[in-house]
């Protein structure tokens, strides 16, 4: 184990505020890391060393037996073993008659220190294993690597049977605010209640595994939690879920409603996504390879010398939720217009606005048509 300097700072700091007496720090390699005797930083002490080799406590007396020694003053010197072996050396200035006590406390301040930083770094170092084989299992899936990962999972005693719903939280932080932001928000994060597990993805992007209670007022709890760190975030909430291919399912719904909803709603920063499901469906048909069909309704529709007007009526249909009446009104046209209007556009494509399968139909066309040919509208508001 190496002790780092912030580590040997704070064990100086704390065993001082206790003792009130100069406390040294020194590594491994008998150089002195940390001070109340600032002006000692960076020197090598020669006793430590000699404790180091030996792995025994050394006191120095007094003036005359620290003389012939190489940045040594009066005091003890003990060593601090992890593994079976001398990490670091603490050394308390002074008379050793009269700090023995003092200095008891100095050493069992640096060995709890060192055995909480120790514990730490194993825990981290479990938790960024977890959070890289779920992540692969995210990506990899049925494939052998993918199933690899998920059995390691279980292995490290990840529980995929419990029902969770996923929120899948995206920040935007500046580079060199990331580790510290992230830090704060994976930590405040796993204190909230309902939260099962905090997953780190990747460099800007959290997922959090939630029990299917209290969703509205645990939410409320992440965007409090945001709020106070970040102001540019997306959150998106899955479906619940109880068993690995689904938690794998439902994170994805979660990243796609984020996708969507950020682009159809840019004023929100959450998202649900059984709320804007058919928007996500709609993104899917933008990549299929029937997108080509569904564009050609509505080109077909922009044959005839009328076709720009029937266009934009069946775009307000579709938006006022095959309402006649607001349909009408939002166009300021008579009803029998927009009646007249709606039997042309299925004389013209075969397809009748009046009969649910074939106004889904013409919904899809009018999307994916908007996609190549953007314009704003009340329905889609540009979703590129």
């Amino acid at each position: 184990m190496i002790i780092t300097t912030a580590l040997a700072n704070e064990i100086v700091a704390r065993a001082m505020a206790i003792i009130h007496h100069n406390v040294n720090v020194i590594d491994h390699h008998g150089q002195i890391i940390a001070s109340g005797e600032r002006h000692r930083i960076g020197e090598q002490h020669e006793i430590a060393r000699e404790v180091i080799r030996t792995g025994k406590r050394i006191c120095i007396n007094n003036a005359v037996e620290a003389a012939p020694f190489q940045n040594v003053h009066p005091g003890i010197n003990h060593p601090i073993i992890y593994d079976d072996r001398v990490v670091m050396v603490v050394g308390i200035s002074g008379d050793p008659a009269a700090i023995s006590r003092y200095a008891e406390l100095a050493v069992l301040t640096a060995e709890l220190l060192v055995r909480q930083a120790v514990e730490m770094r194993e825990t981290n170092w479990r938790q960024r294993l977890r959070d890289t084989l779920f992540g692969q299992y995210l990506d990899q899936g049925a494939s052998p690597a993918g199933q690899e990962a998920l059995h390691r999972l279980v292995e490290l005693g990840f529980d995929f049977d419990t029902p969770l719903v996923p929120v899948v939280v995206t920040v935007q932080v500046e580079q060199h605010q990331l580790s510290e932001i992230l830090s704060t928000l994976l930590r405040e994060f796993s204190q909230l209640a309902g939260i099962r597990d905090v997953i780190l993805l990747g460099s800007n992007e959290i997922l959090i595994l939630t029990l299917s209670e209290s969703q509205e007022t645990l939410l409320r709890g992440i965007e409090f939690v945001l709020s106070n760190q970040i102001s540019h975030y997306h959150i998106g909430i899955g479906v619940q879920a109880d068993s690995a291919p689904d938690i794998r399912e439902a994170i994805r719904f979660a990243r796609s409603v984020i996708e969507v909803g950020s682009k159809v709603q840019p004023q929100r920063q959450t998202y649900y996504f059984r709320e804007m499901a058919m928007l996500c469906l709609f993104r899917v048909l933008e990549d299929s390879y029937m997108v080509n069909f569904f564009i050609n309704n509505v080109r077909q529709l922009l044959e005839h010398d009328s076709g720009e007007v029937l266009l934009d009526t069946l775009s307000s249909f579709i938006a006022n939720n095959a309402e006649p009446g607001k349909t009408s009104l939002l166009l300021g046209i008579h009803r029998n217009t927009l009646t007249y209007r709606l039997q042309q556009i299925k004389k013209h494509i075969q397809l009748d606005p009046m009969v649910f399968t074939d106004l889904t139909q013409l919904a899809v066309s009018v999307h994916c048509y908007r996609r190549q040919n953007p314009r704003q509208s009340e329905w889609i508001d540009s979703l590129s």
